[in-house]
């Protein structure tokens, strides 16, 4: 809908909109260079999304938390949703959101360089999950990611380049009880 409106920056406007039937989000904000906040999103009803893949992909996001309250336990798509945000830090906002019924996890932070604070995604239940392919590709921030110790990925077929180009990883201790048994994809 605004996918590559580069010089779109306040969408506080839109803060009304009855999203409520909405079930397709996908590309919604992508490439909208300099947007930086998402204030005015934080009380839309999304709750019959389905597909969130890249909806802010390449934008210039500081921080996620408006998205809090966003009721996205219907989707299955979260492919790319916040990928080349390369000024969001950390996802607060995201921990309480409920994405059991999730399939594809691809490239949600890939090129998020300034990632570092990932707390929060520990309690996402990804069981469903099949793609985890450059999902945190390029977060060149990220060190630790012990709190991705309690995923199950069980079900999980593509894990490439899942920490490609996350050169201040030092610490993959939260990995080591993960079933990869399925998996296919490992490149």
């Amino acid at each position: 809908m605004f996918s590559g409106c580069s010089s779109l920056s306040d969408i506080k406007n839109l803060q009304n909109w009855n999203l409520s039937n909405g079930n397709n989000f996908s590309y919604m904000f992508s490439n909208c260079s300099t947007l930086s906040y998402i204030k005015g999103l934080e009380n839309w009803n999304v709750s019959n999304g389905k597909d969130f893949s890249y909806i802010f992909s390449g934008c210039s996001l500081l921080d996620i938390k408006e998205l809090q309250k966003w009721y996205v336990s219907n989707g299955n798509n979260f492919r790319g949703i916040f990928c080349r945000c390369s000024s969001l830090s950390d996802i607060k906002g995201l921990e309480n959101w409920n994405v059991s019924n999730g399939n594809n996890f691809s490239y949600i932070f890939s090129g998020c360089s300034l990632l570092s604070d990932i707390k929060g995604l520990e309690n996402w239940n990804v069981s469903n999950g099949n793609d985890f392919s450059y999902i945190f590709c390029e977060c060149t921030s990220l060190s630790d990611i012990k709190v991705l110790q309690n995923w199950n990925v069980s079900k999980g077929i593509n894990f490439e380049g899942m920490f490609y180009g996350c050169s201040s990883l030092s610490n993959i201790k939260g990995l080591e009880n993960w079933n990869v048994s399925n998996g296919k994809y490992f490149r």
